[in-house]
């Protein structure tokens, strides 16, 4: 039976850098499996398939049983050059879906017919935008661009900027999650780093993250979807001693916000991937998150 699982539980798949040679089968299991190239997203479809988008316009798809098919992604006028890539996608049953800091738009790709990419140009205020994180909810896309700035975007491109600090994730209410702000103290040059996590109306708090064991300190939150079936939010917590020691812990909250299972990945950086996970997917449980 295949299950809902949050695709941040790939940290095999995340972590590695070579692909088995083509047509080889090799099961999924918590040591992953490999990929070739550097990888610039991952998303899964709700099907069951998991997709990871490689800087050389590569869709690498893999199925429960890691069968992996490569699908090559074709040029659009918008793209000026083989060295054009993009920064991140999010992928349904019908289309993958791409972003770039250098085109104003989403660009789809029909996965039963990859021979052209569609363009969803966009723009907020009557000026382009810079396109960087990119995710897929019921009713069209939330986007990050590179003024950190959140949207949700309708299916026909029409925009809504959101608050500030706003998750690109958005809840499995179909609601916004605002993490506190990282705020720098001119007069002391202290730096306060986030804790709390608030519901998209800032008078609720979600989450705290816990301390992290000292000489380090918490340095950034992020919110990695769900879990539908165990009501269970993920979040991704990275802390670090100055700029040494990164670490990153995925931590599982029920409803009552007590942390169910965590999953800590010691000098963690992933700095070749866009994004560490995407909402929810529909493969086999293998991460020691759900083994709980």
């Amino acid at each position: 039976m295949r299950n809902k699982i949050i695709a941040a539980t790939l940290f095999g798949l995340l972590s590695s850098g070579m692909l088995l040679a083509d047509n080889v089968k090799q099961p999924l299991n918590e040591t992953g499996i490999y990929i070739k190239g550097k990888c610039k997203a991952i998303d899964s479809s709700p099907d069951g398939y998991v997709y990871v988008l490689t800087r050389d316009k590569k869709l690498i798809r893999f199925d429960e049983d890691g069968e992996q098919k490569i699908i090559p992604i074709p040029l659009n006028k918008e793209i000026k050059s083989e060295d054009d890539y993009f920064c991140d996608m999010a992928v349904d049953t019908k289309c993958a879906y791409f972003c770039a800091y250098n085109y104003s738009s989403i660009l789809a790709l029909d996965l039963t017919n990859p021979k052209e990419l569609k363009a969803l140009n966009l723009s907020y205020d009557n000026k382009p935008i810079n396109p960087m994180i990119l995710t897929r909810n019921i009713d069209g896309w939330c986007l990050k661009d590179f003024d950190s700035r959140t949207f949700k975007i309708d299916k026909k491109g029409n925009l809504t900027l959101l608050p500030e600090s706003t998750e690109v994730t958005l809840d499995k209410n179909g609601k916004s999650v605002i993490i506190e702000e990282t705020k720098f103290n001119t007069e002391t040059a202290i730096t306060s780093f986030p804790k709390k996590v608030y519901s998209n109306d800032l008078n609720t708090v979600r989450w705290i993250a816990p301390d992290a064991e000292s000489p380090k300190q918490v340095t950034s939150i992020e919110y990695l979807g769900f879990n539908i079936d165990r009501g269970l939010d993920v979040y991704l917590v990275k802390s670090a001693s100055g700029d040494l020691d990164t670490e990153i812990t995925i931590y599982a909250v029920d409803n009552s916000n007590n942390i169910i299972a965590k999953k800590v990945i010691p000098n963690g950086s992933l700095d070749f991937i866009m994004r560490y996970c995407k909402k929810q997917i529909q493969v086999k449980i293998w991460s020691v998150l759900l083994y709980i």
